[in-house]
C-alpha cells in the first residue's frame, strides 16, 4: 500500500475515530461502486478525478501517467482532470523531466504533500502552476501502486486549509489502492483487446493454410493461439488472485456478495476475525457460525442481511450493527454496504465493509457512567446547603438574611436541576433508563399539572382543553410530569407574556397527542431540526440569550417519549405561535420500559 513519507507527515488532528472509521468505509463502498463494471481506459480515468475530488473533498484533482522510466526519463503526462481551468491545461499536460510534486511521488513511491508557500512555489513546478490560477493552501500527490508497478499518480489541490487532517490520509492510502487497481484492470483489458485482433488472424490463416492442404502450418498456428489463450487465461487468474489479495489483506474488513451463478461470498481475514469464523451469508461448513444482529442482540433475517439488501439495491452507510459469535460474546460494528453494478447497471452483487467500534463504545460508556457518578454526589451536598439556608431563613428575623437565604435556595433548586438533567440524559445515553408503567389519566393529569403552572406563575396564564373519550395510558406518570413540566417552562421563558398557553389534549387512534402552543418570537426554521439534540438551546433573538438551562431539557423529554414508544416534534411561525407536540400509544397492558 502507499506510504507517506516520513519528513512530510503532518501533525495530527484530534478528531472522533469512530466516525473517521465510518466515513472511511463510506467511501471505498462508494468509489468501488463506482469504478465496477468500466473497462473503457478513458472511463476510468475520468471517475477516478471525479471520486477524488468529491470524496477527498479537493478543489482540483489530477491524473498523470507514469509508465516505467525509458532512457532515464519517467514520462509523466496528463490523462484526466477535475476542476482544472483552460489556462492550466498546458502547464500540467506534460510533466516529464521537469521538477514537480507529481514527479516526487512517483519517484519516492510515497504520498508527497507540500503547503502553496514561497519555498514549494520555488521548487515544483506544478505547484506553482495551480497556485498561479487557483487559491489552493496545499496541494498532495499520492502515487497508484499495483503489485508493486507505478501506473499513475493522482494530484489534489486543496484550499482553505493549512495542512491535510488525520482522517485524510488514511483515506487517500485506500482510494489509491482502488484506483490502482481499476487502472491496471483497464491496461490488462487493453492488452487482450490488442491480443485478440492477432489471435483472429492466425485463426483466419490456419483455415486458409488447412484449405490449400498446409497442414503442418495450420498446426503450427493453432498451437500459438492456444498458447496465446493460455496466457490471457493465466493472466486472468492472476488478476483474480491478486483482486483475492486485495481483499484478504484490506485494514477494514470487507466481504463481497456475488449475486451471479452460485451466490458465492468473499471474506476478508479481518473479517472472519471479527465473526472468529465464516460470515454469516458463507455456506455453513461448521457448527460455529457468527450471527449479524441489531443492537440489542435480535438476529438479523436474512432479507434483513446488509449484503442481501445491496444486492437487491438498498445501501446503507454507517448503521450500527452487531457480530455475535459462537461463544455468545458480541462485537459491535459501522457497516456500509452497496450494490456492484455493470455497465448497463444490471446489479452483480454487492460489498460491505464492517469497522470495529468496540472500543469507542466502551469508551462513550465509561464517559456516561462518569457523568451519572458526578450528577448522583452532588444531590448529598446540595441536601445540605438547603437545610442550613432553610434554618439560617427560619431563624433569623433580619429581612437580608431572610433574602439572601432564599437567593441560596433559588440557586440550589437551580443546581439541583441541572443535576437531574445530567442524570438522565447520562442514563439515556448509557441506555440505563427505565420507566415505572402504571395505568394513568392523562386528561387528570395534565389539570394538575396546568393547576400548578398558573400557582408557580400567576402572570403566566394556562388552559386546559381536553377531549373527553381519552382513555387510561399505560406510562410512567413522574416521567411524563417532567416532559410536560419541561415544555411548559420553556412556554413561559420564551412566550409573550400577555398571551395564555394553551395545552390540548386529544385521541388520534391508537394513541393519544399532548399539544403545548404559546405566541412569541417563535423558532427560526434552521433552529428546529436541532431541538432535540443534547446542549441545544434557542439562541434566535435577543431576549433568549443567556437564559439559565443546560440545554438538556427537550433531549430528555424526546428520550422519555420514545421510551414509550410515542413521538415528539415542534412547529413554529415566526412572531405567530409556537407549538411541541408528544403522542403516548394506547394499549391493554403496558410494554417493557
Amino acid at each position: 500500500m502507499t506510504t507517506i513519507s516520513a519528513h512530510d507527515r503532518p501533525p495530527g488532528t484530534h478528531g472522533e475515530p469512530a466516525a473517521a472509521a465510518a466515513q472511511l468505509a463510506e467511501a471505498i463502498v462508494e468509489a468501488s461502486a463506482a469504478l465496477s463494471g468500466k473497462r473503457d481506459p478513458q472511463q476510468i480515468h475520468d471517475i477516478i478525478v471525479e471520486q477524488a475530488t468529491r470524496l477527498l473533498g479537493a478543489d482540483l484533482s489530477l491524473l498523470h501517467d507514469a509508465r516505467a522510466p525509458a532512457d532515464g526519463v519517467r514520462a509523466l503526462r496528463l490523462l484526466a482532470s477535475s476542476g482544472l481551468p483552460g489556462a492550466l491545461a498546458g502547464a500540467l499536460g506534460d510533466l516529464t523531466s521537469t521538477p514537480s510534486l507529481a514527479l516526487r511521488a512517483a519517484e519516492s513511491r510515497r504520498i508527497e504533500h507540500a503547503a502553496a508557500d514561497d519555498a514549494a512555489l520555488e521548487r515544483f513546478a506544478d505547484v506553482r502552476a495551480i497556485e498561479a490560477c487557483t487559491e489552493v493552501c496545499w496541494v498532495l500527490a499520492a502515487p497508484l501502486l499495483a503489485a508493486e508497478r507505478l501506473l499513475g499518480v493522482l494530484t489534489c489541490a486543496f484550499g482553505g486549509r493549512s495542512a491535510p487532517s488525520a482522517e485524510l490520509l488514511p483515506r487517500v492510502q485506500a482510494l489509491g489502492a482502488l484506483f490502482a487497481l481499476a487502472l491496471a484492470s483497464a491496461e490488462r483489458e487493453g492488452e487482450q483487446r490488442d491480443e485478440r485482433e492477432p489471435r483472429r488472424a492466425l485463426v483466419a490463416a490456419a483455415a486458409s493454410a488447412e484449405a490449400a492442404d498446409a497442414q503442418p502450418r495450420a498446426d503450427a498456428l493453432l498451437r500459438d493461439a492456444q498458447a496465446a489463450l493460455h496466457e490471457a487465461n493465466a493472466r486472468l487468474a492472476a488478476e483474480q488472485q491478486w483482486l483475492r489479495s486485495i481483499i484478504e489483506d484490506f485494514p477494514v474488513a470487507i466481504a463481497v456478495f456475488d449475486e451471479r451463478g452460485g451466490r458465492s461470498l468473499l471474506a476478508s481475514r479481518r473479517c472472519e476475525q471479527l465473526c472468529d469464523g465464516p460470515h454469516p451469508l458463507a455456506t455453513p461448513t461448521s457448527g460455529r457460525r457468527a450471527l449479524l444482529c441489531a443492537p440489542g442482540g435480535r438476529p438479523l433475517l436474512h432479507h434483513e442481511m446488509p449484503l442481501v439488501r445491496a444486492a437487491r439495491g438498498q445501501g446503507m452507510t454507517c448503521e450500527e450493527l452487531w457480530f455475535r459469535r459462537s461463544d455468545g460474546s458480541h462485537i459491535p460494528v459501522v457497516v456500509s454496504a452497496g450494490p456492484v453494478r455493470d455497465d448497463q447497471g444490471t446489479i452483480l452483487g454487492a460489498i460491505a465493509s464492517y469497522e470495529d467500534v468496540t472500543h469507542f463504545i466502551e469508551r462513550e460508556r465509561l464517559r456516561e457512567e462518569w457523568l451519572s457518578i458526578v450528577a448522583h454526589d452532588l444531590k448529598q451536598p446540595l441536601t445540605a446547603i438547603t437545610a442550613c439556608a432553610g434554618m439560617l431563613s427560619r431563624r433569623s428575623e433580619a429581612a437580608d438574611i431572610r433574602g439572601w437565604s432564599r437567593k441560596i435556595l433559588a440557586s440550589v433548586q437551580r443546581i439541583e436541576r441541572m443535576a437531574e438533567d445530567l442524570l438522565d440524559a447520562s442514563k439515556l445515553e448509557a441506555r440505563r433508563f427505565s420507566l415505572d408503567r402504571q395505568p394513568t389519566d392523562l386528561r387528570a393529569q395534565l389539570r394538575a399539572a396546568v393547576d400548578l403552572a398558573n400557582m408557580e406563575r400567576p402572570e403566566r396564564a394556562v388552559v386546559l382543553a381536553a377531549d373527553e373519550d381519552v382513555p387510561l395510558v399505560h406510562a410512567d406518570a413522574a416521567r411524563v410530569d417532567q416532559v410536560v413540566g419541561n415544555l411548559l417552562l420553556n412556554a413561559a421563558k420564551y412566550g409573550d407574556p400577555s398571551a395564555p398557553t394553551r395545552v390540548t389534549l386529544s385521541r388520534r387512534g391508537a394513541e393519544v397527542e399532548v399539544a403545548i402552543e404559546n405566541r412569541g418570537p417563535g423558532i427560526h426554521p434552521d433552529e428546529l431540526p436541532k431541538l432535540f439534540q443534547r446542549f441545544q438551546r434557542l439562541t434566535s433573538g435577543p431576549s433568549r440569550r443567556n437564559l439559565p438551562g443546560t440545554g438538556l431539557g427537550l433531549y430528555i423529554c424526546k428520550g422519555i417519549i420514545e421510551a414509550h414508544g410515542g413521538r415528539i416534534w415542534a412547529r413554529s411561525e415566526p412572531d405567530e405561535t409556537t407549538s411541541f407536540h408528544f403522542t403516548l400509544p394506547l394499549s391493554e397492558a403496558p410494554q417493557g420500559g
